[in-house]
């Protein structure tokens, strides 16, 4: 949570009501990328932090339990998850995956991400997964398109640079994506709904007074098809 007027930050647990202040940072507005751990199970924390989104000084910022002062990490991005112990960021610059060690404090480089005009980095049944979008604010929501990537790492003694692998399907889980982050459920804890869909916002333009909207869309991964559903355009695209 963000102060409005004041610079103070803090976690707010939304199941126990409890609150923990974080430190001081010097940015124009930081959005919070992630905060691990699921906060039924335990208190435990780890928060990365996303600075200056509408400005060129850009970073990313980590921080535990216990610590008193943000770890940068690099430049940041919104495209960015948590894995195992590892921040995992998609770097917009080089369009190379970045790899941070939360325990070692090292960065290494990883694959090489396909060009697409939107990119997302989601934890999927105990995978990460690269979607990419296919869109842009004219295109009619049955032309939008994605493509899927998994990730996957040298097992053993095998040193072997991480690589994505294309994937055509996601199983049982279903992607909810907006304009700048993502998460990933599995369909099996909803009766009567399907997995391997991807819900997602669609930015539209009205083309008369050049208002942006935004309404809910529902891609087959199987199909390859996309469809508008029964719901209201928005004027802000919320998650």
């Amino acid at each position: 949570m963000r102060h409005l007027t004041n610079p103070d930050l803090s976690l707010l647990n939304p199941v126990t009501n409890s609150k923990v202040s974080l430190p001081f940072i010097q940015s124009m507005g930081p959005r919070l990328v992630w905060a691990s751990l699921d906060p039924v199970q335990t208190e435990d924390y780890a928060v990365c932090l996303f600075g200056n989104a509408w400005t060129p000084k850009k970073f990313s910022a980590f921080l535990q339990p216990g610590e008193v002062k943000w770890t940068i990490i690099n430049k940041g991005s919104l495209e960015s998850c948590y894995y195992k112990g590892m921040y995992l960021h998609l770097n917009t610059d080089s369009n190379s995956l970045e790899i941070y060690d939360v325990a070692t404090r090292t960065l290494r480089e990883g694959p090489v991400s396909p060009i697409a005009g939107l990119a997302h980095l989601v934890v999927s049944a105990g995978q990460v997964i690269l979607v990419l979008k296919y869109d842009h604010m004219y295109l009619p929501v049955h032309q939008c398109h994605f493509e899927i990537h998994r990730l996957e790492f040298g097992t053993g003694t095998d040193e072997k640079k991480p690589f994505w692998v294309k994937i055509s399907n996601i199983g049982d889980q279903i992607l909810f994506l907006n304009l700048a982050s993502g998460f990933s459920i599995s369909a099996s804890c909803f009766g009567g709904v399907r997995g391997n869909f991807i819900y997602f916002m669609k930015e539209t333009n009205n083309g008369f007074d050049n208002r942006i909207s935004y309404v809910l869309a529902r891609y087959d991964i199987e199909a390859g098809t996309a469809e508008v559903l029964p719901f209201p355009p928005v004027t802000k695209c919320g998650m």
